[in-house]
């Protein structure tokens, strides 16, 4: 049974280890106008909305920064971008979380190596405890203030024991209003000349979702500080 699980494993690994070669250097997903020209190829062809999604997932899977899919989104498919967004990242919350915690020793050292690569503002320990003692609340709290990246966060948290329960809601709950937002933004940045007014209004609620977004990060019981 050892034997077999370690096959399966070693197979995984290397599948995962392909994928991520054939996507970076054939399709070079780390590099934001070829992630746009392969939506561009695929948007004549049927059932876009779900090669959106799924491809977003993939791609987030791989450390491709979630950030760049909202204005894409948005540009593809308008005020109703977030839906795509939203199912994209949560594909990628749920395959990376499951990952995590299915090859938790492998990951943990991968995880720990990318982490420490920059100066950051919480350490690996601290974040993971943060999670471990306020589940749900920490986890809502990572998604409206990134200050990790978002696939980062998933493979960590995949490493604590927290419950996927928690784990779904809190990463719904904080996506939730950030991406309808940036979609509301970045719509009306795409077509300002038809409306200045809206864009306006538009980069109005995205500050304004920031700041208080800033004052929750400075008054909360999760602050990276602690």
């Amino acid at each position: 049974m050892k034997v077999k699980r370690r096959y399966i494993k070693l197979g995984f690994i290397l599948t995962f280890f392909l994928a991520f070669l054939y996507l970076s250097i054939k399709l070079g997903i780390f590099e934001r106008e070829n992630i746009k020209s392969i939506f561009l190829a695929e948007r004549r062809k049927g059932r876009f909305g779900i090669f959106f999604t799924f491809f977003s997932g993939v791609l987030m899977v791989f450390f491709v920064p979630l950030s760049w899919f909202s204005p894409l989104a948005a540009f593809f498919f308008g005020l109703k971008g977030w839906i795509y967004v939203l199912g994209g990242s949560f594909i990628a919350a749920i395959a990376s979380f499951y990952i995590s915690r299915i090859f938790k020793e492998d990951i943990r050292k991968i995880i720990i190596k990318i982490y420490n690569r920059k100066e950051r503002k919480i350490s690996l320990k601290q974040l993971s405890h943060q999670i471990e003692k306020h589940g749900l609340g920490y986890i809502f709290f990572l998604r409206s203030m990134p200050f990790i990246p978002y696939t980062l966060a998933n493979y960590i948290a995949g490493l604590t024991s927290l419950s996927v329960k928690d784990y779904v809601l809190g990463t719904i709950l904080g996506l939730l209003p950030n991406q309808i937002i940036n979609s509301l933004f970045y719509f009306n940045a795409i077509n300002i000349t038809k409306g200045p007014w809206k864009a306006f209004m538009a980069g109005l609620a995205k500050g304004l979702y920031v700041f208080v977004v800033f004052l929750w990060q400075r008054k909360t019981k999760y602050n990276v500080k602690d």
